[in-house]
């Protein structure tokens, strides 16, 4: 009889292979059961919901590399990470306590701010501030899901070692990165911006989010509207909560993933994509001075505005250098798409 993916899931991060630091960060697979009621009963739908969705992927995109079966689980760890790795014959997308929390973290701060609900539309009661948060919350989650999904699915993993077999989410200033690395990471960003971004505007998720926002009543184009400005304030609010690092044109190519500034920019390059194919009229809508008067919000609310990163990250990016960065970023992604 075969081994249950959770099982084998616990059983990879208390294996000899992985260093003693790394045990002793991931310490495995995390009991639900002694979470909270509330938290259990949220992680444990939402388990439901991802495993059930990842075993009706479609199996017919070229695109796609071959990969066993998915199974999406939480890792008992208090840093905030996500992680794509293969063992044996699942494929596997954890997602540790630490991120749960910094995500609840993120969704509160935004879902509680009178300026980003006065510019989102959102009712200003507690029970629909409630709500916002929720929908933020589910709309990050599915993206950091996506996110490692795409890894698998795009072939990532395929050629890296025992040792380098997990795809960490989260920027980590210890490790050596490449330009190559950060190239497969906008594009894991990319993937996932048009997979939830089709299920928020088109697909199932649309009629959970408009009910909890009370928008049944309004025109489907200011809905559309709301669910983007949701999923834009959201994604930023997340990459924003992380650390800013500073910058310059060695260390910039020696990160794992973009400078949070670059991937922003990035990720909103997707975004219009998206829109300029499925939804022009949002695409004319979501414009720059509207994309950034969000972004200022959400920078205000992360409490990082005062800084003197962001202002240095910013300028590094916008002198020589950074262009010279984009530019080759811009090369090894269009690169990696003409690959798959």
């Amino acid at each position: 009889m075969s081994t249950s993916p959770e099982i084998l899931f616990h059983r990879f991060f208390q294996s000899a292979e992985r260093s003693l630091r790394d045990r002793q960060i991931y310490k495995g697979k995390q009991d639900l059961d002694r979470l909270p009621p509330d938290l259990r009963s949220l992680l444990s739908g939402i388990q439901d919901d991802v495993n059930e969705s990842l075993r009706h992927e479609r199996q017919d995109i070229p695109e796609h590399v071959n990969h066993p079966p998915f199974h999406f689980d939480y890792i008992e760890s208090e840093v905030p990470n996500a992680l794509a790795f293969g063992c044996e014959e699942y494929s596997f997308i954890g997602v540790t306590m630490g991120l749960i929390y910094t995500l609840w973290d993120v969704c509160v701060r935004l879902s509680r701010s009178q300026a980003m609900a006065t510019l989102m539309g959102i009712g200003l009661n507690a029970e629909d501030l409630d709500m916002f948060h929720v929908v933020l919350n589910r709309i990050l989650l599915s993206f950091v899901i996506s996110h490692e999904y795409a890894h698998h699915v795009h072939g990532h993993l395929s050629p890296r070692g025992p040792e380098a077999m997990i795809y960490n989410e989260i920027l980590d200033e210890d490790q050596a990165g490449s330009l190559e690395q950060q190239t497969l990471e906008v594009a894991a960003d990319g993937d996932a911006a048009y997979r939830v971004l089709a299920n928020l505007i088109d697909g199932v998720e649309r009629t959970k989010a408009i009910a909890l926002l009370k928008l049944e009543g309004e025109p489907n184009s200011a809905q559309d509207k709301v669910l983007l400005s949701c999923f834009v304030t959201g994604i930023g609010g997340y990459l924003l909560s992380q650390p800013a690092v500073g910058l310059d044109s060695v260390k910039i190519y020696r990160l794992t993933h973009p400078p949070q500034a670059a991937r922003i920019n990035c990720f909103m390059f997707h975004v219009i994509g998206w829109c300029k194919q499925y939804r022009p009229d949002l695409k004319e809508w979501m414009t720059l001075d509207r994309f950034q008067k969000l972004m200022i919000v959400v920078a205000e609310i992360s409490g990082d505005e005062g800084s003197p990163i962001w202002p240095a990250q910013t300028a590094f990016l916008q002198s020589e250098d950074g262009s010279e960065y984009f530019r080759k970023l811009d090369k090894n992604l269009k690169a990696h798409v003409s690959s798959l």
